[in-house]
């Protein structure tokens, strides 16, 4: 229908023919509402233009005036503070409405006066797509306008706990506000949409000499499609909340609780008052204050929690009176404050008593949220609508152009118009036209399709993490060491897996890979200078490597490693402590602290600057002064110097089990390490040895939380959910981590104290992934001080632990165990986030078949097929871990250059 229309008006214009042909084409295959906007549009069109309006110069110039770049710019101004500032005055607190109001009230103005203007003076505008999403971005302003339909802040949230309610009703309740929080949200987001009349894929260039039909069609089809995509992304951030509406909603209700139980305690003490009788009242009142008081504590370490506790009555009309005369509340201190912005405030009450809640911190968070969610809206659609623009031109314009250009040549007799159409340009006036036009074309929803499968797939994240698997072939040492891990989960799995690697238990290197490093360094004769010891050029290399130790070395040796690592090794830090840190003052805090360390066989200062040099070394080969600052890779190698000070050798359990000082002064949590923070930190209360003399005290507070938290985060039980940390850290950022630039991905101080704390423990446990004869080595010093420990339980009549049995506990078989079930995850994280760091698989590969090789010439009686069982596991073991390892170079190999 088409070609009779063109041929019959040779210098009709191709957007004139699509709409004489194309919309009654498109006319005849829309459904009904489809086809009632379309007549109502039509029909209102007509009537303008029969009138002459639309040409009148006072529409004209009303649609200049809005079609101008200073209105432009007022409107996409006015249009990021509709979308932005109701949240920014949250995120802020700020206590009335006044400001906001005002500030809104002009936006909704501005946005009136575009809607109605537009309607009224273009033609392609009424009832198009913009149309309806300006009506809605319009009209979701009175949701923000307190005097509207907006919210009040100065107003707090009234909740009954009668316990007397029903729970359908505080249901109800909380659905309702539920639904109006997403109500609220959509019509922020649909503003989004104005945005889209601004960007550049979208504008179309004015007076464009060169434009042909295939560009026409490229452009139209850039704006149905770019549009038709940002309405998509934004109806599903909008609907999809919406099926969750009528789910059992996710609320605390811990404040309504802990209300309920204060008012069933008040309603004693009321009846007590009532009956005259003192001793039921000072017990009444004594409970109240201690409930309040675990409500005080229930919440310190919160971000929200109570402010006020009032005792009264409330009336039938639901009024509560104070009565502090009979029971006085106002003395109790609160770990929180009355918040400046009074719908942060949740109001609680009960017949007797009426609880305040400060969620000011909440609310800013729910408001920073929205930001968010505000800002990846706006980011998705010109990321993809520039996508699709580049795109249009490949998918849609080069193919026309080439049929265009054959039916040029082959049709030049039967088309009389192709002169025409070579040299056609576009219609002046038709520009804002074909800017509105909300027209449909078949090959949209192909188009479509593929847009939104993109969005599906970079929108789908993998979170699963798997557990360590309890497997069928243990024998009792590897269910000692899982006893052992209490902070590990475990979980049972029938099947077994594949098995990578040889068809034989490895006898060294595994899968023909060699992992051994050069013979450790020995340690050279020390010279003293000034009362210390001076390292050798020598010993300055061999501390880079991880083969250095200073098992056999004398004190002054061991100072000296540590005083060189912190102040004189290649660490970026070492400026900053030069600076910040007197030498002689550094040196008398490593003196106290190695007098303060036992000759326990392992947990001593041997140990401490072991792993000193340990972290020292994973900082360097792991690139962290790049998230690091200076004064925090100094806190994390203090906390590694005095991690383990005063140590016993004995474990925390044993502390326990006995009764020990230490368990009763920490209240069994991880005493040993709460010992140690204590004992660095008196150390430095000492004006001859405190190294943080020279700094601000807000930065010492921040460099003291640091050591603490990485002290604490050495105890075992916390093992289990730091790799869990540390793996759902990698899953979200695994680009990042693979390509090492974990900058990227490490932003923020959580981030920062989850892989100090990492590479801290991670160092404290590296023993097994040390080169084997250093390996070898600790193993049997660890082993020898659990045995200690066992012999002495044994003699105090107390349960001997598991692991510290010299008589059941086979060596080889539990450092097999511990490797498998403990060290194994940790390393596999510590590779995920650092793939320079793949050696230590290799030692750990190597070291497992070398425990099993001494397991497998031990001259002692094995049930049958036991040998054959563990050379099945320790294969599965080496073959995963190879597999990792190889990953990981191939990460070093491909990005090494252009990060670390």
């Amino acid at each position: 229908s088409d070609r009779p229309a063109c041929a019959s008006q040779g210098t009709t214009k191709f957007a004139d023919a699509r709409r004489g042909s194309g919309e009654r084409h498109g006319l005849e295959k829309a459904s009904a509402p489809g086809v009632a906007v379309y007549v109502m549009r039509h029909l209102a069109r007509d009537v303008f233009m029969r009138c002459g309006w639309y040409e009148s110069s006072l529409a004209i110039t009303i649609r200049k005036f809005l079609r101008g770049r200073c209105f432009s710019m007022l409107t996409v101004l006015a249009l990021f503070v509709a979308l932005f500032m109701s949240e920014i005055f949250s995120v802020a607190q700020v206590p009335d409405n006044d400001a906001l109001n005002v500030i809104l009230t002009i936006v909704f103005a501005i946005f009136a006066l575009e809607f109605a203007g537009l309607s009224l003076t273009d033609t392609s505008y009424l009832l198009g797509f913009f149309f309806w999403m300006d009506l809605l971005g319009t009209c979701s302003m009175i949701f923000d306008i307190s005097f509207m339909l907006g919210p009040d802040v100065t107003e707090p949230v009234f909740m009954n706990s009668d316990t007397g309610s029903s729970s359908s009703q505080n249901l109800v309740v909380v659905r309702a506000t539920r639904a109006a929080k997403i109500g609220a949200r959509a019509g922020r987001i649909t503003r989004v949409l104005k945005i889209l009349r601004f960007l550049p894929f979208l504008l179309r260039s004015d007076h464009d000499e060169s434009v042909r039909m295939a560009k026409v069609i490229s452009n139209q089809l850039t704006n149905a499609l770019s549009t038709r995509v940002a309405f998509l992304t934004i109806c599903i951030v909008i609907v999809m909340p919406l099926f969750t509406l009528f789910t059992y909603p996710e609320e605390d209700d811990s404040m309504l609780a802990w209300t309920q139980l204060l008012a069933l305690t008040a309603g004693k003490y009321f009846a007590a008052t009532s009956s005259g009788n003192a001793t039921a009242m000072q017990s009444s009142r004594s409970l109240i204050i201690s409930e309040l008081e675990e409500l005080r504590q229930f919440y310190s370490a919160g971000t929200y929690g109570p402010y006020k506790v009032q005792y009264g009555e409330t009336s039938a009309d639901g009024t509560f009176t104070p009565l502090e005369q009979n029971l006085s509340l106002s003395s109790l201190v609160w770990s929180f404050d009355a918040p400046q912005r009074q719908s942060s405030a949740r109001i609680i009450t009960s017949e007797r008593i009426q609880a305040y809640f400060d969620l000011s911190a909440p609310r800013q968070r729910e408001a920073a949220s929205s930001l968010g969610l505000v800002c990846f809206v706006m980011l998705a659609m010109v990321f993809f609508g520039l996508l699709m623009s580049s795109s249009i031109s490949v998918i849609a314009l080069q193919p026309l152009e080439r049929m265009l250009s054959v039916v040029r040549e082959r049709c030049t007799q039967i088309f009389r118009y192709t002169e025409n159409l070579r040299d056609e340009q576009d219609p002046e006036g038709e520009e804002d036209s074909e800017e509105y036009d909300d027209m449909e074309h078949n090959s949209e929803f192909v188009l479509l399709e593929k847009v939104v499968s993109k969005l599906a797939a970079i929108a789908s994240l993998s979170t699963t993490k798997q557990e360590p698997e309890l497997k069928d072939n243990m024998n009792e040492n590897d269910m000692l060491v899982l006893s052992w891990m209490q902070g590990t989960q475990v979980s049972r799995s029938s099947g077994r897996g594949t098995i990578r690697g040889s068809s034989v238990l490895p006898k060294g290197p595994v899968a023909g890979r060699d992992h051994r490093s050069a013979p450790i360094a020995e340690l050279p004769e020390v010279d003293f200078l000034r009362g210390g010891t001076k390292l050798s050029e020598a010993m300055l290399e061999a501390i880079e490597t991880d083969t250095f130790h200073v098992l056999d070395s004398t004190k002054e040796f061991r100072i000296a490693v540590a005083h060189h690592i912190l102040t004189s090794s290649h660490g970026g830090w070492t400026g900053w402590v030069r600076t910040n840190v007197a030498e002689t003052t550094l040196a008398t805090y490593l003196a106290h602290v190695e007098s303060l360390y036992t000759q326990s066989p392992f947990h001593n200062f041997a140990h401490a600057v072991d792993v000193e040099q340990t972290s020292y070394r994973y900082m360097m080969m792991t690139g962290t002064d790049r998230f690091f600052s200076e004064q925090y890779a100094f806190s994390v190698l203090i906390a590694a110097t005095g991690h383990d000070v005063g140590h016993t050798g004995v474990n925390n359990p044993y502390l326990i089990e006995t009764g020990h000082e230490l368990a009763l002064r920490y209240n069994d949590r991880s005493p040993l390490e709460n010992m140690h923070c204590s004992k660095l930190f008196q150390i430095v209360s000492t004006k001859e040895a405190n190294i943080f003399s020279q700094i601000e005290k807000d930065l010492y507070k921040e460099m003291r939380q640091i050591i603490i938290d990485c002290i604490l985060h050495t105890d075992v039980t916390k093992h289990g959910d730091m790799i869990k940390d540390m793996g759902m850290l990698y899953q979200i950022n695994s680009e990042a981590f693979d390509s090492m630039t974990p900058e990227l991905a490490i932003t923020s101080q959580k981030h920062n104290q989850l892989i100090g704390n990492s590479l801290l423990h991670g160092a404290d446990v590296s023993n097994p992934v040390k080169p084997w004869e250093l390996a070898q080595r600790y193993a049997h010093l660890c082993m020898d001080e659990f045995f200690a420990q066992g012999d002495l339980e044994k003699e105090a009549g107390i349960p001997v632990q598991l692991l510290n049995d010299r008589n059941k506990v086979d060596r080889p078989n539990g450092q097999i165990g511990f490797m498998e079930f403990f060290i194994a995850p940790m390393v596999t994280e510590m590779i995920h986030l650092f793939p320079p760091l793949h050696g230590l698989g290799g030692h750990f590969t190597h070291n497992i078949a070398m425990w099993a090789q001494v397991w497998e010439n031990e001259d002692q009686p094995r049930a049958e097929g036991a040998v054959a069982k563990l050379a099945t596991r320790i294969k599965r073991i080496c073959g995963n871990m190879e597999v990792l390892v190889m990953e990981a170079e191939s990460h070093v190999h491909k990005y090494a250059s252009q990060s670390y």
